[in-house]
C-alpha cells in the first residue's frame, strides 16, 4: 500500500506505509468481523429418497386425497425426459394453478448409471423444469423403485421399469397395498402404445377433466 504526496510541479515523492502491530491487529479482527457477517450460501436440501415400500411417496399420495396427482418418472440425464417435463411444466401446471392439483416428479437413474449423489445433484440440476413448490415435490430414487413398479403396471414390455411416463390420478385414487392405477398417462418409452406418446394439449384436456369432477 502506498501514499502519494506532490512536492511540486513534476516532482512527486512516494513513501512506504509502515504496518505497525496495532495496526495489523485491528485490520485483521475487522475481516473476520466482515466474513463472519456474510451469511452462508444455502446448500440444496437433499430430496426425499423413496424406500422398497415406496416410502414417503405412498403416505404423500394418500394425503392429497381429494386432489387430481400428476406422478412424472423422469432421469434427469435423458433429453427426452427433460423436454417432457417442461412439457407438463406449460401445460398443466401453469395452466392449472388450483391447489386442487399436486405434483410428484420423482428422478430416477434409467438412462445412465447415477449413484445417489450424483442423482442426487441431476435432479437438483434440472428440478427448474416442475419448480418445486406448494404443489410441486421431488423425489431422488437411486433404486429405480417407482419405475419398478410401474412397468408392470403400464405394461412394459419385457419387464422393464417405467421411465418417461407422465401418470394422472383423479381426487379419490388411494394407494394401498400395490401402487393405483392412473386413470391417465402418457409416454416417450417405446414399447407402449403409440396413441399414449405424450403431447401436451391433449394431457392437460385429461387432467382438465379429473378437475371438472372436483368443481375445478
Amino acid at each position: 500500500m502506498h501514499k502519494y504526496q506532490r512536492l511540486g510541479e513534476d516532482d512527486v515523492q512516494i513513501r512506504r506505509f509502515k504496518w505497525q502491530p496495532k495496526t495489523m491487529a485491528l485490520t485483521m479482527s475487522l475481516a473476520l468481523f466482515l466474513a463472519s457477517a456474510v451469511p452462508a450460501i444455502p446448500q440444496d436440501k437433499p430430496y426425499p429418497e423413496p424406500n422398497a415400500q415406496l416410502q414417503p411417496l405412498k403416505d404423500q399420495f394418500n394425503a392429497d386425497i381429494g386432489k387430481v396427482r400428476i406422478l412424472t418418472i423422469v432421469d434427469p440425464t435423458c433429453p427426452p425426459c427433460r423436454h417432457g417435463a417442461s412439457i407438463i411444466q406449460e401445460n398443466v401446471v401453469s395452466r392449472f394453478t388450483t391447489d386442487k392439483l399436486t405434483i410428484y416428479v420423482v428422478w430416477v437413474p434409467l438412462l445412465n448409471l447415477q449413484d445417489p449423489a450424483t442423482l442426487q445433484r441431476h435432479a437438483h440440476q434440472y428440478a427448474s423444469l416442475i419448480p418445486q413448490g406448494p404443489r410441486v415435490t421431488h423425489y431422488s430414487d437411486p433404486e429405480a423403485y417407482m419405475g419398478k413398479a410401474y412397468g408392470p403396471i403400464l405394461g412394459v414390455p419385457y419387464g422393464s421399469p417405467a421411465w418417461d411416463v407422465y401418470l394422472a390420478f383423479d381426487a379419490n385414487a388411494r394407494w394401498g397395498d400395490t401402487p393405483p392405477t392412473p386413470n391417465y398417462f402418457e409416454h416417450q418409452l417405446g414399447g407402449l402404445p403409440s396413441d399414449k406418446i405424450l403431447n401436451g394439449p391433449r394431457f392437460a384436456e385429461e387432467v382438465r377433466k379429473l378437475l371438472a369432477k372436483v368443481g375445478q
